[in-house]
């Protein structure tokens, strides 16, 4: 068996930011000829079959994906086919970068299996968490522009195609970067809190928009917390998952009674779903401010209660066992790590984020 390897989060971060930004450019030359897009994702799926071992089922499951692709090619907007492509792309490099390391994903950022107790905490945990964000994002519109409202509009009428590329994609692969690959590379021999603020601010800086930053970094907090905690990037996963899901189910059924009278939701003229600080004429309204920074507040805290909950709810005696078993064959490819230091990569992958954050404010 060949010696297993450290997994560079500098590497890891710059060719991310790197894989973003050829995307964006192939993606678009890919858009003017006759399938391309189609042809891109076929030739990630036929890789992805053939990377680490070869089996029927993993073959078997990319067939799958390739098909689901196909169909969402053509059933969504061209802006959300060059997403679709995009994420895949990156899912591509997760096992690639693995297979050149020798390590399995599954084991390096600790997947496991979540107890139903768990899932229902974790239901309950990312609405508190909604609500949270939202009040951040409300904050963040006051000086920066919201750019995903517009592009969701393309999804309204596919719910379904909907929840596989803005919730289920995005929360796997971006666990798995940034929770995961990053997280671990950084967490080894790191204070831990330097690691949790560090992959937070990596995970905000690549939406790339000021406004998804704020709330980004503050999610990225809680997710990376919860990796600290509970040691399963499962849980991670759902919860990332199920933050994105609500955006889709609130976008995609706006107009329905139930979403409506969940809309409708306040506290002293603060609405607790996509609230508005500001009045009529946009300026901010300081009761607003105020009472919705007090009730986000509380449903941090009621989030985190419940976060910790879901930490004890996952350290038995089963996945203790797992865990001690996963961690003396990572120690093998740590051994030998010196402490994680920031690099020229990690400097230049950040700061073409914020230039085009920056170019984004100016020309849009």
């Amino acid at each position: 068996m060949s010696q297993q390897k450290f997994l560079n989060p500098n590497r890891i971060w710059f060719t991310i930011v790197l894989l973003h930004i050829v995307g964006s450019v192939l993606d678009s030359v890919l858009a003017i000829l006759p399938f391309g897009r189609i042809i891109a994702a076929i030739a990630i799926w036929f890789f992805l079959a053939n990377i680490q071992e070869k089996n029927i089922r993993r073959i078997e499951i990319c067939i799958a994906g390739c098909i689901i692709t196909i169909f969402m090619m053509y059933s969504l907007d061209i802006s959300y086919q060059g997403t679709i492509l995009l994420n895949e792309l990156l899912l591509l490099y997760v096992f690639w970068v693995c297979q050149n390391a020798y390590v399995k994903p599954v084991e390096y950022c600790h997947l496991r299996k979540v107890s139903l107790k768990s899932i229902g905490l974790i239901i309950v945990a990312a609405i508190f968490l909604f609500i949270m964000a939202d009040y951040v994002n409300a904050c963040s519109m006051i000086a920066f522009q919201n750019l995903l409202d517009d592009s969701l509009q393309a999804i309204v009428n596919k719910p379904v195609e909907a929840l596989v590329v803005v919730a289920i994609l995005p929360a796997i692969i971006e666990e798995f970067l940034f929770r995961g690959m990053i997280y671990r590379g950084i967490a080894n021999k790191s204070n831990k809190k330097i690691v949790i603020i560090i992959s937070a601010l990596l995970f905000a800086f690549l939406h790339m928009n000021f406004n998804q930053m704020c709330y980004a970094f503050v999610m990225g907090l809680v997710f990376a917390i919860v990796i600290y905690l509970t040691d399963n990037l499962s849980v991670s996963i759902l919860l990332h998952m199920l933050f994105n899901a609500f955006t889709v189910i609130i976008t995609c059924f706006e107009k329905s009674n139930a979403i409506q009278a969940i809309l409708q939701c306040n506290i002293a003229g603060y609405t607790l779903f996509n609230p508005s600080l500001t009045d009529t004429q946009g300026k901010i309204e300081i009761s607003l401010l105020i009472i919705g920074g007090l009730i986000a507040i509380l449903s941090a805290v009621i989030a985190g209660w419940l976060i910790l909950l879901i930490a004890k709810t996952e350290k038995t005696t089963e996945t203790t066992i797992n865990n001690e078993n996963i961690l003396k064959d990572n120690d093998n490819i740590f051994k030998n790590n010196e402490n994680w230091k920031p690099d020229l990569r990690f400097f230049a992958g950040s700061g073409v984020c914020i230039l085009i954050a920056i170019l984004y404010e100016i020309l849009l």
